[in-house]
């Protein structure tokens, strides 16, 4: 299996790793996994880790996943999206068309820096404003 579903009790989140090459179907399971895990459990933060996926989606896929991560996912959740710098910019276009449609998804190259987000430790960064020190 190409993805990990860890749901953190501790933190109220659920966290997501892709890793592999994963198709834009693989990628909606494991999704509609971690909305079914938030909905049981009344959660809405998640922080999912693509650094190690080697697929990329095409720039009209982008469009499929963002409704896919959009729908049903909680009123006022969160969502970190972990990646590596050169996936930045097409992660950077998902984050503005999920955006665009009222749901709260921020970027970032570092897991550290996400988890503290998406757990409300620290206001946490963009990649360009991470590497800009």
């Amino acid at each position: 299996m190409p993805y990990f579903i860890n749901p953190a009790q501790e933190d109220n989140c659920v966290f997501l790793t892709c890793e592999g090459d994963m198709t834009l179907a693989e990628i909606t399971t494991a999704w509609r996994e971690v909305q079914g895990v938030l909905a049981k459990k009344g959660w809405k933060r998640v922080l999912m880790d693509v650094t190690a996926l080697r697929t990329t989606p095409k720039t009209e896929e982008l469009f499929d996943l963002a409704k896919t991560i959009w729908l049903g996912f909680p009123q006022c959740g969160r969502m970190a999206l972990v990646v590596r710098w050169e996936q930045s910019k097409i992660a950077k276009l998902l984050e503005t068309l999920v955006r665009s449609v009222g749901m709260y998804l921020t970027i970032f190259v570092r897991e550290e820096t996400a988890e503290a987000w998406i757990l409300g430790k620290s206001p946490g960064k963009h990649p360009v404003e991470e590497f800009a020190k």
